[in-house]
């Protein structure tokens, strides 16, 4: 599943923390989506949040700094690993060590 990051007010640290949130109380409140859905979302902003290296991130591409109009999204491939992209391009996900 691809997940939409919307960074025209804020970098995508903070846009990912916010729809992690946003994940957890709906599953907490039993409403919208199903559940395995859900947990699918929260369980990959949770390893995003826990993983990726954002500040080196948002120094090799300004379009995930924020005030962006650029498309980026968060998704897994077939593996299972994370991948962004931005516009449409595959960016390597700078993972945290």
């Amino acid at each position: 599943m691809n997940h939409k990051l919307s960074l025209k007010h804020h970098c995508i640290e903070t846009e990912i923390k916010k729809r992690y949130n946003i994940a957890l109380s709906e599953y907490f409140k039993g409403c919208g989506d199903p559940a395995e859905e859900i947990e699918a979302r929260i369980d990959i902003f949770k390893e995003a949040l826990e993983t990726l290296d954002f500040g080196l991130l948002r120094s090799r591409h300004p379009e995930l700094r924020g005030k962006s109009n650029a498309s980026v999204a968060l998704y897994r491939d077939e593996s299972g690993r994370l991948h962004i992209t931005i516009d449409g391009k595959d960016i390597e996900p700078q993972i945290q060590i």
